[in-house]
């Protein structure tokens, strides 16, 4: 089995660490060393069984030839994950792309690396998924669908046909965005909202119909 950690000891954390344990069951694949956090009064707890093994000095001491440790980061806020991704690119990882043995996708899609696939969740045929997206149980992605980098589905979202989700996007559970729309990059769609017009950068929207009620240039890129 290949070791891995989850970056990130907190709910989505211990969420992603049951999910290793459920890919296990159906075929013995990671070997779960623990947590890194850097929140420092972490270290040392047992989470669910699972150790918080400390920050990110933690890679410096453990991993490198001929030894090799995968992580996936655990963080559902799309800023704070860009943010800790690139902290932690020093340490020159492997990422993991983790998918429940209950979700379904279709062999003419394409999924990045350190992406969370959880189970349940379905995605169609023909879409292009980025790296580190978090796609959390119930989800439909419908056909010819693009979501990139860093973006973020909470629970029971709905996706149609030819839907682009850019960088960073937010998706509150039980939101739906109809076919052929866009959503904007670094944008936050609200829980149960319904997208029936194009969304703009960095804009946050809510209701049914959605619409946005505000825009906040929350771009994490420009802070590097």
């Amino acid at each position: 089995m290949k070791d891995i950690v989850i970056i990130g000891a907190g709910g989505f954390g211990k969420e992603v660490a049951q999910l290793i344990k459920e890919i296990n069951l159906d075929k013995k694949t990671w070997n779960l060393l623990g947590f890194i956090d850097e929140t420092t009064t972490k270290h040392g707890l047992l989470i669910n069984e699972n150790p918080v093994l400390g920050g990110f000095d933690w890679f410096a001491k453990n991993t490198g030839n001929p030894k090799k440790v995968w992580a996936v980061c655990a963080l559902g806020n799309p800023r704070d994950k860009y943010n800790l991704v690139k902290k932690a690119s020093a340490y020159h990882l492997d990422y993991a792309t983790l998918i429940h043995p209950d979700a379904k996708m279709s062999n003419y899609s394409e999924l990045g690396f350190g992406c969370i696939l959880c189970c349940n969740s379905f995605i169609s045929v023909n879409t292009k998924i980025g790296n580190h997206v978090c796609i959390n149980p119930g989800c439909g992605i419908g056909h010819d669908t693009v979501i990139e980098d860093y973006s973020s589905l909470y629970w029971n979202i709905t996706l149609s046909g030819n839907v682009c989700i850019h960088e960073g996007c937010e998706i509150g559970s039980k939101a739906t965005v109809i076919q052929k729309k866009t959503v904007g990059k670094w944008s936050i769609i609200g829980a149960g909202a319904v997208i029936i017009n194009d969304l703009p950068e960095y804009c946050t929207a809510v209701g049914v119909p959605g619409r946005t009620i505000k825009i906040t240039d929350h771009d994490p890129t420009k802070k590097i």
